[in-house]
Parts: C-alpha cells; structure tokens; sequence
C-alpha cells in the first residue's frame, strides 16, 4: 500500500471520529492542541487505523505521538 493510500486512511480515522473536515487535517496537525481529541478519541482512532490496515501499533510505538506525521512515520517505520 502506498503512503498517499495510507495517508487517506489515517485522515479518515481521524475526521470520522472528530467529526472534522479531513480536508482541515495536515501533517502537523496535532490531536490534542488542534483537534481537541483526549485519550479515548486517540486510542479509538489508532485502533481504526490498526483494523484498516491489519497492524498492531504498540504502546510503546505511541509514545510521543502527537501528530498526523507522528502516525505516517510509525506505520512507515513498520513497514
């Protein structure tokens, strides 16, 4: 899968459970600060992106996550 495929994906997650604009998300936008999101909403949305695309993102991989690029390069760092 490529990283624009992959992108969407994530963006998706991430507009559907905010209830934003996908198109309002960027690389440096940050869950917290930017769209108001608490642990439950990011937890719930790496677990979407996880069943989207059959990976297990690890606690410890989620430490320091606080952006849309923080997620693209843990999935590419998986790859």
């Amino acid at each position: 899968m490529d990283f624009e495929k992959i992108r969407d994906i994530v963006v998706d997650a991430m507009g559907s459970r905010l209830r934003i604009d996908a198109d309002a998300i960027t690389e440096n936008t940050e869950f917290i600060a930017d769209l108001h999101a608490d642990s439950v909403d990011i937890a719930t949305i790496i677990c979407d992106i996880e069943d989207e695309l059959n990976i297990e993102i690890d606690d410890e991989q989620l430490e320091g996550i606080k952006t849309l690029g923080d997620v693209m390069e843990k999935i590419e760092a998986m790859k």
